[in-house]
């Protein structure tokens, strides 16, 4: 091991708890990493300092009083604790995994191998009935009929003033519509979709209690995916394609999305499957020949996924999109939300007119901050030629490992400072620091 490791591995024995065999197959895990090596030594070494918040997340983010508290438990709980897993609450009753006590080995997998992550937070509902399409279709905002079936789409719902009080994905089944969407924002979507059907055939099921999410991600992740269903998913090469495909005894609903700036695949099954499913994506992804890991599968926290998914420049529902946003508001997912050809739907007006005048007052945008102090979420961003001038406000915040540890923003500024390269201030860890409006992703794949 080169000498510098050596001397990285006895500093790191006098600051953390972690036992000289762990620290080692830790580091060493890296070395194989190729271009990600010194990135992630670095940061392994910066999460010894405390106390530096690597990720910042919006108040949304953890309001119960906003969404709601309905979940019902989460069937791999145990297996997570027996893991040593650390939680965050998300909402009020439901607990996510921060990370497993290794966060940048976790970000690691995303990057070079394949994750895996648990998904409590996620819901399904589901939609049958020969009007299910064009009931939905005057709801949401996107072109719900045109994917077909085997192909989706995501979509914001609005409320009369053209508000979005929520996103979510749309599923084209033959006999079933499904949709996915945050767990907090279930009951509101399913009354309110059950408050407008009149003479319509279309019922509307919350399939929390029967369906549970799991992520698989990662360049390996179609690989691995694969080689536990027997079978290519050579049709999941565009977001929002599904599948059903047989894991064993389980039957999975398979679609595609890439929040992190890597292949992603959302596995949607029976949630008293979760956990033989869990088991055997570990036995197949952790599997060794010659003594080295096939898959270098890893399981995964919101600390590692929300670093990665804000790389890729990708906001999230409750913390960079909420319900005190527009649609245009929300600059580059605008396009992915809103079609601007179909017909009538819920708040379709003052969306239609803001397209038609273009009159955002406010977009978001990323930004990258010189230094390395850390804004966090709520942070107001100023005119850097007026200090006093509030101009904007951070929604998500991370050190960037695939830059150097360079802090990146996601947050709203005044449609006058959106232009990349317009430089702002903000407050960093007490500091007045400067960033520059950049063009998302802040990475992705040469």
């Amino acid at each position: 091991m080169p000498l510098f490791v050596s001397r990285l591995l006895s500093s790191l024995r006098m600051t953390t708890r972690l036992p000289t065999g762990s620290i080692t197959s830790h580091l060493a895990a890296f070395f194989a990493l190729d271009s990600l090596t010194m990135h992630l030594v670095k940061l392994f070494c910066y999460s010894m300092r405390e106390p530096r918040p690597r990720v910042a997340t919006a108040a949304p983010y953890n309001d119960p009083t906003r969404y709601g508290d309905s979940m019902p438990a989460n069937p791999l709980q145990p297996l997570h604790e027996q893991a040593e897993a650390t939680f965050l609450p998300y909402g009020e009753n439901v607990q996510i995994v921060e990370s497993y006590g290794e966060v940048e080995a976790e970000y690691a997998a995303i990057r070079k191998a394949v994750a895996l992550f648990d998904c409590p937070h996620r819901s399904v509902v589901v939609l049958t009935g020969k009007d299910r399409t064009g009931f939905l279709q005057n709801k949401l905002t996107n072109d719900i009929a045109k994917p077909g079936v085997g192909s989706g789409c995501y979509a914001y719902m609005l409320n009369l003033k053209g508000r979005i009080i929520s996103d979510l994905i749309v599923l084209n089944g033959e006999d079933a519509t499904l949709i996915d969407l945050d767990t907090r924002l279930v009951k509101g979507f399913v009354d309110q979709m059950n408050k407008y059907i009149f003479t319509e055939d279309v019922k509307v099921l919350d399939a929390a209690d029967s369906l549970g999410r799991l992520l698989l991600t990662g360049p390996r992740a179609a690989e691995l995916l694969a080689k536990i269903t027997n079978a290519p998913l050579d049709n999941l090469t565009e977001n929002f394609r599904h599948t059903k495909r047989q894991i064993g005894t389980t039957t999975a609903t398979i679609f595609r999305q890439d929040l992190c700036g890597e292949p992603g695949y959302e596995l949607i099954v029976p949630r008293d499957r979760l956990t033989p499913l869990w088991q055997q994506i570990h036995e197949v992804g952790n599997g060794h020949e010659n003594g080295e890991s096939l898959m270098g599968l890893r399981a995964i926290g919101w600390s590692a996924f929300n670093t990665a998914r804000i790389e890729a420049g990708t906001p999230l529902y409750g913390i960079d999109i909420t319900d005190h946003y527009l649609p245009l508001e929300t600059s580059h997912w605008y396009t992915r939300a809103v079609s601007s050809t179909k017909g009538c739907y819920l708040g379709q007006e003052i969306v239609a007119r803001m397209h038609v005048h273009n009159t955002a007052a406010r977009l978001l945008v990323g930004l990258r901050v010189t230094g390395d102090k850390l804004p966090v979420a709520g942070t107001d961003i100023f005119d850097a030629a007026n200090p006093a001038s509030q101009v904007g406000m951070v929604t998500s915040s991370c050190l960037s490992p695939m830059l150097g540890l360079s802090p990146v923003v996601l947050g709203y500024v005044k449609k006058p400072f959106a232009q990349p390269g317009r430089e702002v201030e903000l407050l960093a860890e007490g500091a007045r620091t400067k960033a520059k409006v950049v063009e998302l992703p802040f990475w992705h794949k040469s």
